[in-house]
């Protein structure tokens, strides 16, 4: 893997197979805004009307997704495609976050009340205009989507969630109204965080009945859940592409070490921790596209954050 490109101040979230970035990056009175990078050009997305935004996901159709600031309110969720930003709303309350797009289809969750007062998320997709909430239990959230519609998420198995002991939320796979569990590495819970075109899926799950110690996977339904390699520390995977390279942050075991950027280029590699900018203390890889290109940020010491993009060494496989 080559060297970062360091970036502006803010963060760099999703890269699609056409190298375009999305994110957020910092004005100079100091307001968030919603960022796509393409090339050498900067497009600035706009608000809905508030002073901060942030694009979440982008597809190689021109759809970007993200979160804004309305004049009134805060946290609606957001559609922008060629040069017009469409408020997707409110769902349930607020705040309603939007996770991923792919190929138009856009997922994420909404905030909602249970009748004792006891805010719940409840997973959705949006496709061609019409809202679904997945078939869930109560609280879930849907991390990522593929172009084939498969998505994966997370959903909650006790009420209420309890201590670290007594944790039972579940990484799932829903495809064409069907969820299917993906189990765990052993403990009580597991998370996803992203899925790639074979619906390969990655996240974290519990290794053992305390519900504490945790570590990074990899599904498949050939294969089921497996862990990943982490030398010993904490892996916490984001994102796959369809080769299988896996992106997140692996932490050493030893006490006050960060988080740093990581890539695994197969389920069963060790993990490569990626380089480092001068300035940076911690690191975060966020997404990886086709070609092997993972943006993130770098976090400074005195907490700012630089968005960044690494690309593979030229000649490299």
């Amino acid at each position: 893997m080559g060297g970062h490109r360091p970036g502006v101040t803010g963060s760099a979230l999703d890269i699609n197979d056409l190298g375009q970035i999305a994110g957020s990056s910092v004005s100079a009175t100091g307001e968030q805004r919603a960022t796509v990078w393409d090339g050498a050009q900067v497009i600035d997305l706009g608000s809905l009307g508030g002073g901060h935004a942030y694009a979440a996901a982008l597809d190689e159709d021109g759809n970007v997704v993200g979160s804004s600031y309305t004049a009134t309110e805060k946290g609606h969720a957001f559609h922008w495609r060629a040069g017009t930003m469409t408020d997707l709303g409110t769902f349930g309350s607020i705040p309603t976050l939007v996770r991923d797009v792919n190929a138009g289809v856009i997922v994420g969750e909404y905030r909602y009340l249970l009748p004792n007062g006891t805010a719940r998320y409840q997973a959705f997709r949006i496709q061609d205009g019409v809202r679904t909430d997945l078939a869930a239990v109560s609280g879930s959230n849907a991390a990522a989507v593929n172009a084939a519609g498969q998505i994966a998420g997370t959903q909650r198995r006790l009420e209420p969630p309890g201590p670290a002991s007594q944790r039972a939320h579940r990484a799932f796979l829903w495809e064409d109204g069907v969820i299917t569990e993906l189990g765990t590495l052993g403990g009580q819970w597991s998370q996803a965080e992203g899925i790639n075109g074979h619906g390969h899926i990655v996240g974290q799950s519990a290794l053992g009945a305390d519900g504490v110690l945790a570590g990074g996977y990899i599904w498949s339904a050939v294969e089921g859940m497996r862990r990943l390699p982490d030398a010993g520390g904490l892996a916490a995977p984001r994102a796959v592409n369809d080769d299988d390279v896996i992106v997140g942050t692996h932490t050493c075991t030893e006490a006050g070490t960060a988080a740093h950027a990581a890539v695994w280029t197969g389920p069963d590699a060790a993990p490569a921790l990626l380089p480092d900018p001068a300035t940076g203390t911690a690191t975060m890889a966020n997404a990886v596209n086709a070609q092997g290109e993972i943006t993130g940020w770098a976090q400074a010491p005195d907490g700012t954050r630089r968005a960044l993009v690494w690309r593979p060494a030229p000649g490299s496989s």
